[in-house]
């Protein structure tokens, strides 16, 4: 059975043990001691443990997971979208900068859900203390173990620390009483744990998988997570008191992010659109994956597609409703900087105004992403039920994200920049003609390549310009004047108002937000 099929069981079984809260406050409610005794008893209880930690940490603790949640608060936020006017939803308060949106359930969503997983991380991380050696009878499971706990504690606390700024850390389990007493931690010390974290796990992790045991997290998927934290530490701070330090570790990501090329475990796809169709280990693109698997009866599917779909194109597919009968529609500026040849927006971008096929026309005259919409891998139990891995990070990534390190000094040549571009740009079906590429062209380039994968936020952070940027296309895309105002201080989300309501006066909400 497939690691994607059976963490889904796992976390039904072991929800029965755990006492889980996603409204109230900050999540690090234990079990009782006697059913941590009686569980924590064989190796495959603890196993059971650690797919569940994965299920958290990865699809969520309730309707949305991580590839929902960057697609919410990355992609959406993003000039990608211009998603501000068309019903009073969630994701217009994203899109538009509001302040108010401190009850926001994707804002929400994203603090309880890591602290859960973090919870569940911190637990294992305990058990295997107390009781690991008497139970693991192969050493090496035991370590691997730790190493992928350890993983997903850091993949949470990054997550946490790119949206929020200033968060709790908590590396133990601690009744709900005392984790009302922590207060946010300097993000330098959230990042000492994220790194600690990260260096022990990549020590200790193997380079593969089976097929059988896909979706469990890899050395070169932490090097690939660990890159993307010095990078986002070395980029400019805003003079916030944010997930950027300012710091020069430019050369550090690098490093990482060539291991994972020298591995000769991935390859550069030859083409654009197997990418989105091909899953497992047969995806030489796949570095770091969450696998969702379509059922034949329960639901075990994913539905992070529907975030920036388009109900009359998944009509058109002959697919059941989904829920998106507003759309997102794609800002006009994304849209104009493809070429009519590029197979990217071919591939990944539904033209409500192109009806020359005769098959989708939308009630709304704008263009929806359709990227990772399959309808071959469409589950049986309705539209929470999508059989679509999705890529946290892919091996295009990776060389794009080295060619970034080089522009800033890190390694590597200028030629090793363009060639990267000009490869990317022929499997688009592009001439290559790129020369002496800068980084403000780079971004341009990531911006086509990685559309409707929540990146497009995190690069803005990135590039140093996201106010100069962000403030062009609002003045470009908003005529009737729906978007707020864009500064410093939206580059991080608010703290949940649940969470100032459970300790008042223990935190200070994020300046701007209401």
């Amino acid at each position: 059975m497939k690691m994607k099929k059976y963490i889904y069981i796992a976390v039904n079984i072991f929800v029965l043990f755990i006492l889980v809260s996603c409204d109230d406050e900050l999540n690090q409610i234990p079990l009782s001691t006697g059913t941590i005794e009686n569980f924590y008893s064989t190796p495959a209880e603890f196993i059971q443990a650690r797919n569940a930690t994965y299920a958290v940490a990865f699809h969520g603790s309730g309707t949305y997971g991580y590839a929902n949640r960057i697609l919410n608060l990355s992609e959406t936020r993003s000039d990608n979208f211009y998603a501000t006017t068309q019903a009073s939803r969630e994701w217009e308060g994203i899109n538009n900068f509001s302040t108010g949106i401190s009850s926001n359930s994707y804002i929400r969503e994203a603090y309880t859900s890591n602290y859960n997983a973090i919870y569940k991380a911190n637990q294992l991380l305990e058990k295997i203390a107390e009781k690991g050696d008497d139970i693991f009878i192969n050493p090496l499971d035991k370590s691997t173990m730790i190493a992928e706990a350890r993983f997903l504690r850091a993949f949470c606390y990054f997550d946490l620390v790119r949206w929020f700024g200033r968060v709790p850390l908590i590396d133990k389990t601690v009744t709900p009483q005392e984790a009302l007493t922590y207060g946010r931690a300097p993000v330098t010390d959230v990042y000492d744990l994220i790194i600690s974290d990260l260096l022990a796990a990549i020590a200790d992790l193997p380079p593969t998988y089976d097929n059988a045991n896909f979706g469990r997290v890899t050395t070169y998927g932490a090097k690939g997570l660990l890159a993307m934290v010095y990078m986002i530490r070395s980029s400019p701070t805003y003079d916030i008191d944010g997930a950027t330090l300012g710091l020069n570790e430019w050369d550090k990501a690098y490093e990482q992010l060539n291991d994972i090329k020298t591995s000769n475990l991935f390859v550069f796809s030859p083409t654009y659109s197997p990418i989105f169709r091909t899953e497992g280990n047969a995806n030489k693109e796949n570095v770091l994956t969450i696998p969702y698997t379509q059922s034949t009866g329960n639901t075990v599917g994913g539905n992070f597609m529907v975030e920036v779909g388009y109900e009359p194109y998944f009509a058109s597919l002959n697919l059941s409703q989904q829920g998106s009968l507003e759309g997102r529609p794609i800002s006009t500026s994304f849209r104009a900087m493809f070429s009519a040849s590029d197979q990217r927006a071919i591939f990944g971008i539904a033209d409500t105004y192109n009806v020359t096929s005769g098959t989708y026309l939308g009630t709304h005259n704008y263009p929806v992403f359709k990227k990772y919409i399959d309808p071959s891998r469409y589950g049986t139990a309705g539209r929470e039920d999508w059989g679509v891995d999705f890529m946290v990070m892919r091996y295009t990534d990776v060389l794009m994200l080295m060619a970034e390190c080089t522009l800033h000094g890190g390694g590597g040549t200028q030629a090793d920049v363009d060639d990267i571009v000009n490869d990317v740009r022929e499997r688009a079906g592009l001439a290559r003609d790129a020369s002496n590429i800068t980084l403000s062209q780079l971004f341009d380039e990531r911006r086509k390549e990685f559309f409707s994968e929540g990146t497009r936020w995190f690069d803005l952070i990135r590039s140093g310009n996201v106010l100069t940027i962000m403030n062009a296309w609002k003045d470009l895309e908003d005529t009737s004047g729906d978007i707020g105002t864009i500064d410093k201080n939206m580059l991080l989300y608010p703290i949940p108002l649940q969470e100032l309501l459970a300790a008042p006066g223990l935190y200070n909400q994020n300046i701007g937000y209401d």
